[in-house]
């Protein structure tokens, strides 16, 4: 499938639960090459970031990629969040489960997680750092429980500062199941309005 005139503009608004929080403008847009695929990839603990990838791939006729590592996190929500910050801070970058798709393939990546006390988890950071970003954009999206995309921008902007960060989605977990509205919005508002063959309209 393709798309024509995707155009990407780096550092637009963020969407949080269904508003918007801007970021700073940027002095000029950024015209994306017309891709042959987009990537949907996405980490995915409770099923949350999985319901909104699917609404995404059924939007966009993406492929899937789910992040894995080998990991097992506590079902405590303490310890759980000390597990995170403690990953977080000593810069944890697990090897993946499963193999990377050929990121050549693709010119648009929509990159999903769970948005864990302010920040990604350890594989997307790991996802991140062993893709080449050139020519390629950043479609963010998250669920989350209280705080929204906390320093999830920052982080993306720092693992990948070579990729373009489009507008981003963030979803309230209690709402994951039930986005399928707000998502397509989402991608009308981001210009991939030329797709052949990938949208269920």
């Amino acid at each position: 499938m393709k798309f024509g005139g995707i155009l990407i503009a780096a550092a637009l608004a963020v969407t949080i639960g269904w508003a918007f929080v801007s970021y700073p403008q940027p002095a000029e847009s950024v015209q994306a090459a017309v891709p042959e695929r987009i990537l949907i990839a996405y980490y995915s603990q409770s099923g949350h970031t999985e319901a909104v990838a699917k609404a995404i791939q059924q939007e966009t006729g993406g492929d899937l990629y789910r992040i894995r590592t080998n990991l097992v996190y506590p079902k405590n929500a303490p310890a759980m969040q000390s597990r995170a910050k403690a990953e977080y801070n000593e810069g944890l970058r697990p090897p993946l489960a499963e193999p990377m798709p050929d990121m050549s393939r693709y010119d648009v990546v929509f990159l999903g997680f769970p948005n864990w006390y302010n920040a990604p988890p350890a594989g997307v950071f790991t996802f991140l750092e062993q893709t080449d970003w050139k020519g390629k954009a950043i479609v963010p999206f998250v669920t989350y429980g209280l705080s929204g995309w906390g320093s999830s921008i920052d982080d993306m902007r720092a693992a990948a500062p070579d990729a373009v960060l489009a507008k981003g989605l963030a979803v309230h977990a209690s709402q994951a199941g039930h986005c399928k509205e707000a998502v397509a919005s989402w991608i009308d508002s981001l210009g991939l309005n030329a797709i052949q063959g990938g949208r269920k309209r």
